[in-house]
């Protein structure tokens, strides 16, 4: 593997680690020993999984988010070295006052209080400006996540590059009457989480995302539009077509379920399904798609709505 491979493959590590351990953080305090290991096993696999079973290019990939996260790391370093070097000052200074007042005969209680008032006023200007530069770059860290077109865990493109692509055919698209979008929701997702865990939740996410890149045809694309749902743009279709592609996903989520610790997890479906109009805005199509979606819920879930 050249070098170039393995820094891709560290940076998409990185990244997929990052992203359980901040869910993981959000959830609670600690993480013990066993959830880290478990935790850094599952980004191993998933980033070997998908380029393995070509769902990246490499190359394009890097492209798209190397440089800017090269200059995120670097400004943390640059803050890191900036902080080490202000400690290492005050420090000294400390050890300077201890050896100024070595006198055991008199000892200036007062000039040593103020010395040490000053000193712990230095520490804390610098744990708050070191503060403000982390949060500034953990800020840059979710703009980049949101402005880059792929989402980090289930490799699908995000809601970031469905607005773009969406907004695009609607402004330019010459036959808007064959452009058909679906909203797909996992049933009882919370539910998963809550019997399975959170990375059990995570790996129904990637099964359900591979489960629908299989299902569409070149061209068809894949979104997740924000926590369990996905959103998927079929193009140059008419509404049977958009009907089969909705029912086959919904029979190969039936047939087909995720394993997590060696047991099976029953995943279903329910999808709204709209066609779009002219003059449509984005809003206006996922606003028919999540009704649709919406009676599915309400119908029983398992099932597919359509909202014309």
């Amino acid at each position: 593997m050249k070098s170039t491979q393995v820094n891709f493959f560290l940076s998409l590590f990185c990244k997929e680690l990052s992203f359980h351990l901040e869910t993981a953080s959000a959830r609670q305090d600690k993480i013990a020993p066993d959830e880290l290991a478990e935790i850094i096993s599952l980004a191993t696999k998933e980033v070997l999984e998908h380029y393995l079973n070509g769902e990246l290019d490499m190359h394009e990939y890097a492209a798209d988010t190397e440089n800017e996260y090269k200059d995120i790391a670097l400004l943390s370093i640059d803050s890191y070295i900036q902080s080490n070097q202000t400690f290492e000052k005050i420090t000294d200074d400390h050890a300077n006052i201890l050896k100024e007042h070595k006198n055991p005969n008199f000892i200036d209680f007062n000039n040593i209080s103020e010395k040490f008032v000053d000193i712990q006023s230095h520490m804390s200007h610098e744990v708050k400006r070191a503060n403000k530069i982390i949060q500034d770059l953990h800020e840059q860290v979710k703009t980049l996540e949101v402005t880059t077109t792929l989402d980090p865990l289930t490799k699908t493109f995000n809601r970031y590059a469905l607005q773009n692509n969406l907004t695009e055919l609607l402004t330019k698209h010459r036959q808007i009457e064959e452009l058909f979008i679906l909203m797909i929701d996992i049933d009882n997702f919370k539910t998963i989480n809550d019997l399975h865990g959170h990375i059990a939740g995570d790996k129904v996410l990637i099964f359900i995302a591979k489960l629908l890149k299989k299902t569409l045809r070149d061209g068809d694309k894949v979104y997740r539009f924000g926590g369990e749902e996905f959103v998927i743009i079929l193009n140059r279709t008419d509404l049977e077509g958009a009907q089969l592609v909705s029912n086959r996903i919904l029979n190969l989520c039936r047939q087909n379920k995720p394993v997590f610790h060696n047991e099976q997890i029953t995943v279903t479906l329910s999808v709204g399904l709209t066609q779009t109009r002219n003059k449509d805005t984005m809003d206006d199509v996922i606003h028919r798609a999540d009704t649709a979606l919406y009676r599915a819920k309400n119908n029983g879930k398992d099932r597919m709505e359509i909202e014309l």
